[in-house]
């Protein structure tokens, strides 16, 4: 595996809580090929910008305004550098984002986060790539990421 794919994989498995349940109704961003699990959602672009969909114990129990602290205060201690943070809405329900970047070798690579709190479980959606293929797709991530439904289930 390339030291670009290693990055990717770890960016994309950075934020495991662990105790999935069923995966929230979403689908893919625009021309991302997908695969749907029992318990989440994957996706990749050809220029290999994942985007995953997972739901998982809230555990802690906690509110959005503890998860975002948590959240950011976790990736900016693991070396993360924030480039954009802000609420965002899908399906009717108030989330949280978080868009960082790392370095990695001679390329940098994004990461977002965008978590909603649906009782007893937190719905995350993830998405991370090389920069610019990152930027190229971003509009498209965001769009998948309003569309969805974190608060439904299959």
């Amino acid at each position: 595996m390339s030291a670009g794919m290693r990055v990717i994989a770890l960016l994309a498995g950075a934020w495991l809580l662990g105790g999935c349940t069923s995966v929230p109704r979403t689908g893919a961003p625009a021309d991302f090929g997908a695969y749907e699990g029992v318990d989440s959602l994957q996706a990749a672009s050809f220029d290999r910008v994942v985007y995953q969909v997972k739901r998982v114990e809230n555990k802690p129990y906690a509110d959005l305004a503890f998860w975002q602290v948590a959240l950011k205060e976790r990736l900016v201690k693991a070396g993360y550098v924030v480039t954009a943070e802000g609420a965002i809405e899908a399906g009717g329900q108030k989330g949280y984002y978080l868009e960082t970047t790392v370095p990695r070798g001679s390329a940098d690579y994004s990461y977002l986060v965008a978590l909603f709190v649906k009782d007893k479980n937190l719905v995350l959606i993830e998405s991370a790539g090389e920069l610019a293929a990152y930027r190229a797709k971003r509009e498209k991530i965001f769009a998948a990421i309003r569309a969805s439904e974190p608060g439904g289930g299959r």
